[in-house]
């Protein structure tokens, strides 16, 4: 049989909107405004980026920055497609380069229905917030791809919306893109599926997976 297996990203693609690039903003606006730019010329990679924006901010302003991203909306149908996934026997990974706490607590009861939850995390135990991260990559914060690896199938897939989710769609099998992934994977002259929410990607796999 078929090993097959789905890896998601979170923000921007399992939310409507990037909850963790709205918590940056809101909870270190003058971090961001001083290494945002470096980031985005190439001066310091997002791994260094985001670990010196991060922390920045006090440990006591974690549980507010949870709370922040509880009017984030979850894009339609992905527990439909979670569900209809499981029936087969196959595995709904996430991968995200935000927080792990963030994803938990959007996913709420749902994340006792994924197989798994791949973040960067924090310590709060200090005064300032403390990243850690069990899959670090070079430039990335969370190295998409060591996670991948470290499963064994036949057949991936992978879900993205940004160009974070490159390195990530470039070793999948199938890949369902929208907003900057889809635009990059056109412009490398690479195939995917365009998607708006996971009702169409469900409906996409039953065509495929019979």
């Amino acid at each position: 049989m078929t090993q097959r297996i789905v890896f998601c990203d979170f923000d921007g693609t399992i939310t409507e909107r990037d909850g963790f690039v709205s918590v940056c903003r809101t909870f270190a606006p003058e971090a961001v405004e001083t290494y945002l730019p470096g980031v985005m010329d190439g001066s310091f990679s997002l791994r260094e980026g985001l670990t010196k924006i991060l922390e920045t901010i006090p440990s006591e302003q974690y549980p507010a920055m949870l709370a922040h991203c509880d009017d984030v909306p979850v894009r339609p149908g992905l527990e439909a497609l979670i569900d209809w996934l499981a029936e087969r026997g196959i595995p709904f990974v996430v991968i995200s380069g935000g927080l792990k706490g963030l994803v938990l607590r959007k996913l709420g009861p749902l994340a006792e229905k994924v197989s798994a939850v791949y973040a960067p995390d924090l310590d709060t135990d200090g005064p300032l917030l403390k990243v850690l991260s069990e899959y670090p990559g070079e430039r990335e914060l969370l190295a998409k791809v060591d996670v991948m690896s470290a499963y064994t199938f036949d057949e991936s897939v992978a879900i993205g919306d940004g160009i974070t989710d490159y390195n990530m769609a470039k070793e999948a099998h199938r890949v369902f893109a929208r907003r900057q992934l889809a635009e990059h994977m056109e412009a490398q002259g690479l195939p995917f599926h365009a998607w708006e929410d996971f009702h169409a990607i469900r409906q996409a796999l039953e065509s495929i997976w019979p």
